[in-house]
């Protein structure tokens, strides 16, 4: 059964990273990195802990409502699963990598471990430019 959330959440992140690579473009190839100034994407997936989806809700608004707050936020989008009620997908967009940077570097503590603390599994997909 793990097993079977595993993979739903591997092939909703996969899925929602072809879909920001259409809508963001693809990045190069070659393996060299392009740094460029322009709107960066995170991509997160997250399963919300056992007997802990109210806490997870209210601990990830409390984030976004922060995040919203900082230079340089454009949007954030969070879904969830069809199929498993705990697996969600959070995208959040960026002016640039620096302000995304600064805003991930001013995140409280407390903020990110309370909202970590109702997490079971994260993954971390990286930015898209």
């Amino acid at each position: 059964m793990k097993r079977i959330g595993i993979n739903v959440l591997r092939a909703g992140a996969m899925g929602t990273w072809l879909l920001a690579a259409a809508v963001l473009g693809i990045p190069p190839a070659s393996g060299a990195e392009t740094v460029r100034e322009g709107a960066v994407t995170e991509i997160m997936t997250y399963v919300a802990a056992p007997g802990k989806e109210k806490a997870f809700e209210e601990a990830r608004a409390a984030m976004f409502s922060f995040l919203k707050t900082q230079p340089g936020f454009v949007s954030v989008t969070g879904r969830q699963d069809l199929k498993d009620a705990k697996v969600h997908v959070d995208l959040s967009v960026w002016a640039t990598r620096t302000q995304y940077n600064a805003a991930s570097a001013a995140l409280p503590e407390t903020l990110r471990s309370a909202f970590m603390g109702t997490v079971s599994e994260w993954k971390y997909f990286g930015l898209t430019q």
